[in-house]
């Protein structure tokens, strides 16, 4: 499929590589955009030999966001529906994805950005990355990041991140506790490698199974993760010789 505003490639190991590419506009994500990684989630969840998806930015930066051209566009559109859109109706193919999903982060991670990012399993981000919510300088309440950060952090963390009114110092990105690793630039292809590895290794349908477990096993009981358990183990049993 060809795109417009994004570069997919894929290796021999079945890691996808989705890059943002619109560097002019430090990535910002236009409607054109949404549309193209929305119409890729689906195609790679219908791939069953695809391993793991990394997700990263053209040019130094990973996501500024949405485009400012079109923000008067999408408020009137917002505006004029009878009930206002629910807050990234339109930015959670990541979160569909099936498949372990990474981001690589670096230069500006922003609003809309910054949910792109959250919505990925794992993270690694440089040490010039710029970490920014935006949303309460913009006079308007967070999106996506008010569900992941208090999970991926706590509370007060994710408060005291939405309050700030420029991104978080390179000293404090640690003590988010949103990341796998902090790195320099030059070294964040070698961090992506050890950190995907044990996945490269295992079977995608497995891989796929587990995201899937581990997930609801977030808000079920334990008595009902193991039903599912036994339900999915009977499901791969079925797959293989007698």
């Amino acid at each position: 499929m060809d795109y417009t505003t994004i570069e997919v490639t894929r290796d021999d190991r079945g890691a996808v590589r989705i890059t943002l590419n619109r560097p002019q506009r430090r990535n910002a994500f236009n409607d054109t955009m949404l549309r193209e990684l929305d119409r890729c989630a689906r195609e790679l969840n219908d791939d069953p030999t695809v391993r793991l998806v990394t997700l990263t930015g053209a040019g130094g930066d990973f996501c500024s966001g949405r485009d400012t051209a079109e923000l008067s566009e999408v408020g009137a559109r917002d505006s004029g529906r009878p009930v206002p859109a629910a807050g990234g109706h339109e930015s959670s193919m990541f979160r569909a994805l099936e498949m372990p999903t990474v981001a690589l982060l670096d230069g500006a991670v922003v609003g809309g950005g910054l949910g792109f990012a959250l919505q990925c399993d794992l993270r690694i981000a440089t040490d010039r990355v710029k970490l920014y919510d935006g949303h309460l300088r913009a006079g308007m309440a967070p999106s996506v990041a008010a569900w992941y950060l208090p999970r991926a952090t706590t509370v007060g963390r994710a408060l005291r991140f939405c309050a700030h009114h420029r991104p978080v110092p390179p000293e404090d990105l640690g003590a988010l506790g949103l990341f796998e690793a902090i790195v320099a630039p030059h070294e964040l292809e070698a961090a992506h490698e050890r950190l995907v590895a044990p996945f490269l290794g295992t079977d995608p349908r497995l891989l796929r199974h587990t995201k899937a477990l581990l997930r609801e096993a977030q808000t079920e009981g334990y008595e009902a993760t193991m039903r599912r358990v036994g339900l999915v183990r009977a499901i791969e049993r079925l797959g293989k010789p007698a």
